[in-house]
C-alpha cells in the first residue's frame, strides 16, 4: 500500500477549528510517484456550527492572495458538509499504511476532532501519523511553496519529502 498526505485550509489553529478545505494524496515515499488516489473538497461552513473561528485567522485570510481566497473562502455548488467529507476521507485514509502532514499537531489533530465530533471512526492509529516537517529539518529542506490550496500544498510537501528521503538514502520503512 502507498502512503497518503493530507493538508488542511482553516479558520482557526486549534483542535476544534472550522474546516475551510481537505486535501490528500496518495504517493510512494520512495520515488516521485503520485498514486491515483487523489481527494479533495471544499466545505460548507454552516455545517460547522460546533467547531470554532478564530478572528485573527480570518484577518489572515484577509491578507493572502485572491485566487486563495476565493478558494477557501468562496461561494460555490461543490461545497460539502463536514460529515460526508470526514466519512469520505476515512474511505480513503484507512487503505494506506501511513498518513503524512507538515506536523502531526495541526491537520491531523483537527480531523481527529472532527471525525470524534460528528461520531467518524478514525481511520488510522496513532502509529501510522507521519510528520513530514521533522523530515525536511533533518535534511535542511525548503518546502516547495504553499499556495493555500490544501491539494497543491499536499503535492509540494509530497515532492519535499521524497527529496529529503532520498537524500538520506531510506529506502523503506
Amino acid at each position: 500500500m502507498a502512503d497518503l498526505m493530507i493538508d488542511l485550509e482553516t479558520l482557526d489553529v486549534n483542535p476544534t477549528s472550522t474546516i475551510l478545505t481537505i486535501g490528500a494524496q496518495g504517493f510512494d515515499p520512495f520515488s516521485t510517484r503520485l498514486t491515483d488516489v487523489t481527494y479533495y473538497k471544499r466545505l460548507t461552513v454552516d455545517s460547522q456550527e460546533k467547531r470554532t473561528i478564530n478572528e485573527s485567522t480570518v484577518e489572515w485570510w484577509g491578507k493572502q492572495s485572491a485566487d486563495a481566497q476565493e478558494e477557501a473562502l468562496g461561494d460555490g455548488d461543490d461545497r460539502i458538509d463536514i460529515k460526508t467529507a470526514l466519512e469520505e476521507i476515512s474511505k480513503i485514509a484507512w487503505k494506506h499504511d501511513r498518513i503524512w502532514a507538515n506536523g502531526i499537531t495541526f491537520d491531523i489533530g483537527i480531523l481527529e476532532d472532527a471525525m470524534k465530533q460528528y461520531e467518524v471512526t478514525c481511520p488510522w492509529k496513532y502509529w501510522q501519523v507521519m510528520d513530514a516537517r521533522t523530515i525536511y529539518k533533518v535534511t535542511g529542506a525548503k518546502p516547495l511553496g504553499n499556495s493555500h490550496n490544501a491539494l497543491e500544498d499536499c503535492v509540494n510537501q509530497i515532492d519535499t519529502l521524497q527529496s529529503s528521503l532520498k537524500k538520506l538514502g531510506i529506502t523503506k520503512f
